[in-house]
């Protein structure tokens, strides 16, 4: 059975059908149920044997999707592909739908002219091979030298381009410029992070002659992100400044293109005052995201690592429940999740669930909408059928979950008025149940037997459907509103009229039910599937899709796969229909 099947299945829940199940309601253990938290911060060798190891572990603790930030460069080398290249390619290949890929910069060349040009050259490379961001390592400012074995500095002019173009192109920047303070303090047993600094040498940075004061790295990084407010820049390692958690409200406060990443430094932030750390995240919670530093290579890395054993998947699995307990409960003084990093305990911070679902995934979601793997609904397979008016047909309980909850233009979350869609088929029909919050529903009264230009001017459940693979633009649409009011229409290139499409008749039925007591509006639509394509449809099948909700009352046009556009209509960002077995 396909990967990707086997995952959208695992997903697969039997709750009951009314307001609980929409996006308010969710709950952390839901979303990792559902797989829907994103990492922002893994480190993965592009093997087989570590991507598959990775997985094994994201599948075991609730995440979707990996950010990988090591996907490597877009320089060739002749006509060999390059290192993103073939990396995105193996990963998209054995795991579709579960890793996002960062590229970094080839820096060779720095002395020479037009550097920086060809550096923005990298930026536009990257993102015409499906690179999601850009990802900068420590070394600037550290370790990279130029020829007079000078330090590259992170605000050298040479990488305004770099920067500028990640804007441009809406590639966030995932950048790294500091390390713990006690990075800098003397080298010997009476530093804090001793255990750690002995095994990783060249992590000390307290020779003046060699390296820069650690000041002296945050002010060039917010000397950047001054001189680019259009580009978004993920400070990583909370802001590359745990230590100091005032510092990091004013870096926040003071740009608007700046965000933190959690990864590898709970322990030092669980340190502080949970109070005076939880006020932070609810402020700053449209701008901070989860992350880990998790990484897979020959061996595990938890945050950090050493000599000692290697970690095993029961301790990776660990690790993240650690990340679960800090972010969710009120616990106080528990030993934290990379024991290397510092002999203390720290405290959770509890936050409220509208607050975790913008970390766990709702901020990554906005930032990377351009990158996200397309979804995939499963369409559960039932023998027999029944009438559309059965909403309550216990088979619904065995359908995926889709959920619309993001602006089409934007992506910005609106979970408050989250509505769910499920698909089922027989050998027949194809059927599509909606699950839509409402606080007012507006509709035309009075409702009419005959199709009516312009429904989609009131409140409509949609669902658009491609069948054709070699024409992306030929699609079918269906709308029902909450009075039963229906439409259905062909959408060709060929035909741009609207009043010519509604000719298209596919015998579809429909039925809706509006609960006020629960505030939710339930639609069936039941669509024959040789009206969709003259041969049906077989388990295996693939059709292009996407599903909508317009709820006019609160100015919400959502969908299941944001467009990102003023209409509906952008046939690219459509996600499948998977008919299952």
């Amino acid at each position: 059975m396909n990967f990707l099947l086997l995952f959208s299945l695992a997903a697969l829940t039997s709750l009951s059908l009314s307001a609980a199940n929409l996006g308010t309601n969710q709950t952390p253990a839901d979303w990792r149920a559902e797989h829907r938290l994103i990492d922002m911060h893994q480190h993965i060798d592009y093997t087989k044997e570590h991507l598959t190891r990775d997985i094994k572990i994201m599948d075991a603790v609730g995440l979707g999707i990996g950010i990988n930030l090591s996907g490597g460069t877009v320089t060739k080398n002749g006509a060999e592909p390059s290192e993103f290249e073939r990396n995105k390619k193996l990963a998209d290949e054995l795991f579709p739908g579960r890793f996002v890929h960062y590229m970094n910069l080839d820096y060779s060349g720095w002395d020479d002219p037009g550097f920086a040009e060809k550096a923005a050259a990298q930026i536009e490379e990257g993102h015409r091979l499906g690179a999601a961001g850009f990802k900068e390592y420590k070394r600037l400012g550290l370790y990279l030298r130029d020829k007079n074995k000078k330090l590259l500095k992170i605000d050298d002019p040479r990488l305004d381009g770099v920067w500028e173009k990640c804007g441009e192109l809406r590639m966030p920047v995932s950048i790294h410029v500091a390390d713990p303070k006690a990075f800098w303090e003397p080298f010997n047993e009476s530093n804090e992070r001793w255990k750690e600094l002995k095994d990783h040498k060249s992590w000390w940075f307290g020779d003046p002659n060699i390296y820069p004061a650690r000041m002296e790295l945050l002010e060039a990084l917010d000397r950047v992100i001054t001189r680019h407010p259009n580009t978004t820049f993920v400070a990583v390692h909370f802001a590359n400044n745990a230590e100091d958690i005032d510092w990091v409200e004013r870096s926040l406060d003071k740009h608007a293109n700046m965000m933190a990443d959690l990864a590898a430094r709970i322990p030092e932030i669980g340190r502080h005052d949970p109070e005076k750390v939880k006020r932070l995240f609810i402020k700053h919670q449209d701008r901070i995201v989860f992350a880990t530093d998790f990484q897979v290579y020959d061996q595990l890395t938890l945050g950090s690592g050493g000599s000692g054993p290697a970690p095993t998947d029961d301790d990776a699995e660990t690790f993240y429940k650690k990340h679960w307990r800090w972010l969710e409960t009120n616990d106080r003084n528990w030993e934290h999740m990379t024991p290397i990093q510092g002999d203390w305990t720290i405290s959770s911070i509890g936050l409220p669930n509208d607050v975790l679902r913008k970390i766990y995934f709702d901020n990554a979601h906005r930032i990377l909408a351009r990158s996200l793997p397309a979804p995939v609904c499963v369409a559960a397979k039932i023998s027999d059928d029944f009438p559309a008016s059965d909403y309550n047909d216990s088979r619904w309980n065995n359908a995926s979950n889709n959920r619309m909850e993001y602006e089409t233009h934007t992506s910005n979350a609106r979970a408050e008025l989250g509505s769910l869609v499920r698909a089922l088929y027989s050998p027949k029909y194809l059927y599509l149940r909606y699950d839509a919050p409402f606080t007012t529903l507006t509709s035309f009264e009075p409702a009419r037997k005959t199709e009516r230009i312009g429904l989609w001017d009131r409140d409509v459940v949609e669902a658009f459907i491609g069948t054709n693979p070699d024409n992306i633009k030929e699609y079918y649409e269906f709308e029902v509103a909450p009075t039963n009011e229906k439409l259905d229409l062909i959408i060709t290139p060929e035909i741009p009229q609207v009043e010519k499409r509604l000719a298209w008749d596919s015998n579809f039925e429909s039925f809706t039910n509006t609960d006020e007591n629960q505030k939710v509006w339930i639609t069936i639509m039941k669509i024959p599937l040789t009206a969709l394509h003259k041969q049906g449809a077989k388990p295996g099948d693939k059709w292009r899709v996407n599903f909508y909700h317009i709820d006019r009352a609160n100015r919400a046009l959502l969908a299941w796969n944001p467009t990102l556009s003023q209409t509906y209509h952008t046939p690219e960002r459509f996600g499948s229909l998977l008919f299952g077995n």
